[in-house]
């Protein structure tokens, strides 16, 4: 039995269209902490469910997944029966899917998981197209979810690198995620939401 992809697609563009609009809508606030703890929700829940979708892609293609045009996504040598059963088989442990937690966001290890599954030319391997991309919402989840020393001066150091200068002694996550870089029109949070958004609609078309 294949599984749909169209759904798992339209469900994660609902999200990101949301938290655009939300934090958008913040954007044009002044500096608080109740802006800054929403905005920084938001980039915790664009994360989130770009890891949903790509685990719930990734297992549906390795049963047998079915793009919104109807053309099916096969693993390399044998389908398997149902998701837990294909989450089983690429997690060492075997334990149950919700006993277990996988990372998607780090793109060695997705790619060796993509490598082990399919062909060289399926379109799973477009999950890992921009590894810079993973490795962008990777430290700015890091800094707001730990604010460990290391996590923030890796934040600084990718502030530096995004916008050329540390604009702020202080900078938060939110001040960068509603910021622009250098020559783009869209603030960074819109920028990295519509790359996962537009990454979707290439993976499920």
């Amino acid at each position: 039995m294949a599984y749909s992809l169209t759904s798992i697609f339209f469900h994660f563009k609902k999200e990101v269209e949301e938290l655009n609009r939300i934090v958008l809508g913040l954007s044009s606030q002044p500096a608080s902490l109740e802006r800054d703890t929403h905005i920084e929700g938001c980039f915790i829940r664009l994360v989130v469910s770009w890891e949903v979708f790509s685990e719930e892609y990734f297992l549906r293609c390795l049963c047998v997944g079915k793009t919104r045009s109807g053309y099916e996504i096969k693993p390399l040598i044998t389908s398997q029966r149902n998701k837990n059963d294909a989450f089983k088989k690429i997690n060492a442990t075997r334990r149950e899917r919700d006993k277990e937690y996988l990372d998607w966001l780090d793109s060695a290890l997705v790619k060796q998981r993509i490598n082990d599954f399919f062909r060289a030319n399926s379109r799973v391997q477009k999950l890992i197209d921009s590894p810079d991309k993973l490795f962008e919402i990777r430290i700015i989840r890091n800094a707001i979810a730990h604010r460990s020393t290391s996590a923030i001066n890796k934040f600084e150091k990718f502030v530096k690198d995004q916008l050329g200068y540390l604009y702020s002694l202080n900078p938060t996550m939110a001040d960068l995620l509603i910021m622009k870089k250098r020559g783009a029109t869209k603030i960074i949070f819109l920028l990295l939401s519509d790359y996962f958004l537009g990454l979707s609609e290439r993976l499920t078309k």
